[in-house]
């Protein structure tokens, strides 16, 4: 997959209509800072997951002199062409070759791959953002993941608000039992993603690391007994202490991610080992995407001479061949085929 245009109005600080073409290989967005580059990568950050890679509200990505926001793209995969834009007037909206849908829908026909030198360090020490960003992953090979996620955040979003008010508390196990069939779903799934992308990274980059994975119950981790009687089990072995906290103490959105390098954590490392390991991260990723839906996403690095040193630029480019990367950077660099220079 590759995304051949896109347009952008009213977003950020392109006020009026500006357009940018890419080609299906290695392209760079340079220029000084200020002058909107990584703005185009949200942008398409924006049409494949329906929100901004910052934690901002949509609103606030107008331009400050514009009251709506529009995103259109041609996006290439399969050798088919698809339109994917989205807007912003009074409500947000994500369409498809003209037709509304969400991000499940444009999982199948876009996936870009954000990384940034901004993000390594929080992710390794956060394991809410770790979480979000594995479930991404997670997204990427499989569409339907995302609305699974999303029904799960319902059920327990009305289950947090029965126990903080304490009304209708008969409705307690009804909820739960709606949980514990999306519980054994999401946890299987993150079990099984975890399995498969620590074979890739340590058959290829590093065999010393492992991404541990810990559900907020820790027999949930055997698959072998995870199902629905054996969730339920646990949801009413503690239903007491739910009530006495008014909040759930046992669900997914609780489960925990973290990276090991030779057996000791990877925040603990120096910053160039926290960046390079994280990268051999993405590298497995891209190469179990590869293997799953045989393509690769769309490959988004954000102020890529930082990111990267010069010889994993070399290695991205040597070994991704067929893989759309945009990048961005203060300097021109002619390794890239196509280079898009922006002024203040």
């Amino acid at each position: 997959m590759y995304i051949k245009k896109i347009d952008i109005c009213g977003f950020r600080n392109q006020k009026s209509k500006t357009s940018f073409s890419f080609t299906n290989s290695k392209n760079i967005i340079f220029g000084p800072n200020g002058s909107g580059k990584t703005s185009i990568l949200e942008a398409i950050y924006l049409l494949g997951f329906g929100r901004s890679f910052l934690n901002v509200k949509k609103e606030e990505l107008r331009n400050i002199d514009s009251n709506e926001f529009f995103i259109s793209s041609s996006v290439v995969q399969s050798d088919l062409e698809y339109s994917i834009n989205a807007s912003l007037n009074k409500n947000f909206s994500l369409f498809l070759d003209g037709e509304k849908t969400g991000i499940s829908g444009i999982g199948q026909n876009l996936f870009p791959l954000f990384f940034s030198s901004n993000d390594y360090v929080s992710l390794i020490s956060s394991k809410s953002s770790l979480r979000k960003l594995f479930d991404k992953f997670i997204f990427g090979i499989n569409n339907l993941y995302s609305d699974e996620l999303l029904t799960y955040k319902k059920i327990i979003r009305n289950k947090s608000v029965l126990l903080k008010q304490r009304k209708n508390m008969s409705h307690l196990r009804g909820w739960n039992k709606l949980l514990a069939d999306h519980i054994v779903t999401i946890t299987k799934k993150r079990v099984d993603f975890v399995q498969n992308l620590n074979h890739c990274i340590q058959k290829k980059y590093s065999s010393g690391m492992e991404i541990r994975y810990t559900p907020s119950v820790p027999d949930f981790n055997n698959a072998e007994i995870l199902d629905h009687e054996f969730v339920m089990n646990v949801l009413d072995r503690i239903v007491e202490k739910e009530i006495a906290y008014k909040n759930s103490i046992c669900g997914t959105h609780l489960d925990k991610y973290e990276i090991f390098l030779e057996n000791r954590p990877l925040r603990l490392y120096s910053s160039g080992e926290k960046k390079i390991n994280l990268l051999y991260v993405y590298l497995g990723y891209i190469d179990l995407f590869l293997k799953e839906r045989e393509e690769y996403p769309v490959f988004l690095v954000d102020d890529y001479d930082i990111a990267m040193d010069e010889k994993n630029i070399d290695l991205f480019m040597s070994k991704y061949p067929e893989m759309q990367i945009i990048a961005t950077s203060v300097r021109n660099n002619t390794k890239f085929e196509t280079i898009i220079k922006l002024n203040t």
